[in-house]
């Protein structure tokens, strides 16, 4: 590979990058979001990817630089803080676990815990997505219901379902779907939970990504972007002075 097709991969990373700093502040206050995180793979691993599509003698001087760089976005499952509402129909969850929804392509997966009851009784989310319980979805009437630490629901003194909470093994692997709302993706569901999670009521969580944390990534990308600007720009110049420099002969 020559400088321009090195500077032409190391921009398309920024780019990726910034893709993702625009999304994550633009859902800094949507409870439960999940930052998002561009990765790249190494460099040896790159020359290691061009070798396998061709002749090894030639690879290095025919590989491209938008076969050689996937920027995949995986999601950093950490939890965001938990904020005090003080509304009863608000619930966090202390852990890792996500709640399920049923949305009309199949089950996924959010922290946000804005829960009320829609035209036919159902338990649902702020998108009108029902959430499930371990049997189902919950049904309700019109009347106040409360939830536990351990995810019952109750209404009129008896319990209508509990609350079914997932856990992931690699759970960086989800897929955004939005609103903070994401798809299993390669993300494995754990089926054997040893620590499960409890419930916090009048609570919700909040977005995991910090304002100050995305500016300075914003700086650093930019300063980025320009340095391999300048290097085109300089080795540009070179060039043009090297063919300068051999029509004189």
């Amino acid at each position: 590979m020559d400088v321009t097709a090195i500077a032409s991969i190391g921009m398309q990373a920024d780019l990726a990058r910034m893709e993702s700093i625009s999304h994550n502040t633009a859902n800094v206050l949507t409870p439960g979001f999940k930052r998002q995180i561009p990765i790249t793979s190494g460099f040896s691993a790159q020359v290691w990817q061009g070798m396998q599509q061709g002749d090894r003698q030639n690879t290095i001087l025919t590989m491209q630089p938008t076969t050689l760089v996937p920027v995949q976005m995986m999601v950093d499952p950490s939890s965001g803080a938990l904020r005090h509402t003080g509304i009863v129909q608000d619930v966090a969850i202390e852990g890792q676990a996500f709640f399920e929804v049923a949305t009309p392509t199949g089950p996924a997966y959010t922290k946000a815990g804005s829960l009320r009851t829609d035209a036919q009784g159902r338990l649902v989310n702020l998108q009108d997505f029902p959430i499930m319980g371990i049997g189902g979805e919950i049904r309700l009437n019109n009347t106040p219901f409360t939830i536990a630490a351990n995810g019952d629901v109750s209404q009129d003194g008896r319990v209508a379902g509990r609350l079914k909470l997932v856990q992931f093994d690699h759970a960086e692997g989800l897929v955004p779907s939005g609103n903070g709302i994401y798809l299993a993706g390669s993300a494995q569901q754990v089926q054997d939970v040893k620590t499960p999670s409890a419930l916090r009521t009048g609570f919700l969580e909040d977005s995991n990504v910090s304002s100050p944390q995305e500016m300075v990534r914003l700086t650093e990308t930019v300063r980025h972007f320009e340095s391999l600007q300048r290097l085109v720009q300089g080795y540009d110049d070179t060039l043009e002075k090297t063919i300068r420099k051999l029509g004189e002969f």
